[in-house]
């Protein structure tokens, strides 16, 4: 696992025994000025995952009560990883980690249970839910990650 993120240890191993470049300087001051939003955003994620799932779990139950029924637990279970992994990913602003980290076994585990159609309806909520009730700041940073999960769900259905 790097230290900081894919980008940052990259940079720093090219840099290793010289300076940092003009876009290695530019990575790292970026990293420095969005932490406080990154974490801020950690934060409401680690806090209020379970509250956001909720949401989602009711919302999909008035629409497809027989698969929360049968799979609530699952679901609950693949979303508060997705949300865990997407916090970490925010926290390092590391896209690389979270597509290394989730989406594969993501992937997996969702052919393996065929409710791609009824997963995408679950994370496009959770994405409501997310944006509805978190500054708009934080939404932003989650928002791209929740939608390559969408596209991922969608690209099997």
């Amino acid at each position: 696992m790097t230290t900081l993120n894919h980008v940052l240890d990259t940079k720093l191993r090219e840099a290793d025994g010289t300076y940092l470049d003009a876009e290695g300087l530019h990575s790292l001051e970026y990293y420095a000025q969005t932490y406080a939003t990154r974490v801020e955003t950690y934060q409401n994620l680690r806090d209020r995952s379970p509250q956001f799932i909720n949401l989602v779990m009711n919302k999909l139950a008035q629409i497809h009560p027989e698969v929360i029924q049968r799979h609530k637990q699952r679901c609950q279970y693949d979303m508060t990883e997705v949300l865990r992994y997407v916090a970490l990913s925010i926290l390092r602003d590391d896209d690389v980690f979270f597509n290394e980290q989730m989406m594969s076994w993501l992937d997996t585990v969702l052919v393996a249970y065929k409710h791609h159609h009824h997963c995408a309806t679950a994370y496009r909520y959770l994405q409501e839910a997310i944006a509805t009730h978190l500054p708009a700041s934080n939404s932003s940073l989650i928002r791209p990650y929740l939608e390559s999960v969408i596209q991922t769900l969608q690209s099997h259905a």
